[in-house]
């Protein structure tokens, strides 16, 4: 018997959409590195945060009511500035640098992107472990080919392997982070120096968290035309919700990595609100002291607690090592309250975690969830 023209009409649409199916299956084939990549998710949440590096300390009222009210006098139908043309004037004005030797990006991670996709698409590149996190995702999603160099016991620069594998491989770019993120402690400028002697491209030095620390390289850049200095306005200026990076470097530099970053990629609210800051350096001066005075005495607090080794910093984290296994530990003090970040999996990082600085009653309650976690072992 045949069938009816509606059960024809099923039976074709029902093939159809098989065959769509198979087509779509078919063509969406990502690219095959991308499988060693996992999506960036922290997944939990908490009482005390202090897993993500964030400033403790927020901009008053009165400072986020003038970026509200220059925000809603500019044309909200109209794209912001291309290039971000008086952001960058400002900032060059900050760092006394010229505007043409800056590039601004919608946060660090945009910049890092980008420079990959000017620099070394196709191209190897090498960078440090333990070392900030998203570096090597973020080579890998621009097409380079991440090389990692283990650091020494202490974190420092392991200069001579550094040079075996920038040579080996002749690096397209070398970046590391000073002070390093999660060790927090800053390289040695002479080790740093014996790097750009040798590079034979560019070296990127994220210092996103230079304001806590010692010197920046930013002095550095007219004896250096492959050195290119990296900037956030989510530590120090305490504005990770604005999103803004910059890129500090020659012109040439600048020239090509203006190619690959993406137009009118600073929303109006961004760029407000760092204009502002940048106009509230003595506030932003007295943020930094207060978190530094702050971690000094977190860190002494820690040091206190039986079984923790909480390394020097000069950011506005601490690692910290205890006997615990760091998974454990982690479990213990969010059953507690506390989000921290574990660290264990990179080289050198066995039971290790990392805290954020936070305010001083965050501090306080981390180091008793800290002392009670430890103590449950005994």
């Amino acid at each position: 018997m045949n069938s009816s023209p509606r059960r024809q009409f099923l039976q074709g649409a029902e093939g159809a959409e098989a065959l769509s199916s198979t087509r779509m299956r078919a063509a969406i084939r990502p690219r095959p590195e991308l499988g060693q990549l996992s999506a960036y998710r922290l997944g939990v949440d908490a009482a005390v945060k202090l897993n993500r590096n964030e400033s403790p300390l927020d901009w008053p009222p009165e400072f986020k009511a003038e970026v509200l009210r220059r925000v809603a006098a500019r044309p909200w139908n109209r794209y912001p500035a291309v290039d971000g043309a008086e952001i960058r004037e400002a900032f060059a004005r900050a760092v006394g640098v010229a505007a043409s030797m800056v590039a601004v990006a919608n946060g660090s991670n945009e910049a890092i992107l980008a420079l990959v996709e000017a620099f070394a698409t196709g191209r190897p590149v090498v960078l440090t472990a333990p070392g900030y996190s998203l570096s090597r995702p973020l080579a890998v999603i621009g097409g380079a080919e991440a090389h990692a160099v283990v650091l020494r016991p202490d974190f420092g620069l392991d200069v001579p392997a550094m040079l075996r594998a920038i040579d080996a491989c002749r690096a397209a770019i070398v970046f590391l982070a000073s002070p390093n993120n999660p060790t927090g402690n800053a390289f040695a400028r002479a080790d740093v120096e014996a790097i750009l002697d040798a590079a034979p491209g560019v070296v990127v030095v994220d210092e996103a968290y230079v304001q806590f620390g010692r010197g920046s390289l930013l002095p550095d850049l007219a004896r250096y035309p492959q050195l290119v200095v990296l900037r956030t306005f989510s530590k120090a200026f305490a504005l990770a919700g604005a999103r803004i990076g910059w890129i500090v470097g020659g012109e040439a530099v600048i020239d090509a990595v203006s190619r690959t970053l993406p137009p009118y990629n600073l929303n109006v609210f961004g760029q407000e609100s760092a204009l502002l800051a940048l106009d509230r350096p003595d506030q932003v001066s007295e943020r930094v002291r207060l978190i530094v005075e702050e971690r000094e005495r977190l860190r002494s607090a820690m040091t206190r607690v039986d079984g923790v080794t909480a390394y020097p910093s000069e950011t506005n984290f601490i690692l910290f090592r205890t006997a615990l296994a760091a998974e454990v530990l982690f479990a213990r003090l969010l059953d507690r309250g506390v989000l921290v970040r574990d660290v264990s999996t990179q080289p050198l990082l066995e039971r290790c975690l990392r805290v954020t600085v936070g305010t001083p009653q965050e501090n306080d309650r981390f180091v008793a969830a800290l002392r009670g976690s430890l103590e449950d072992e005994s």
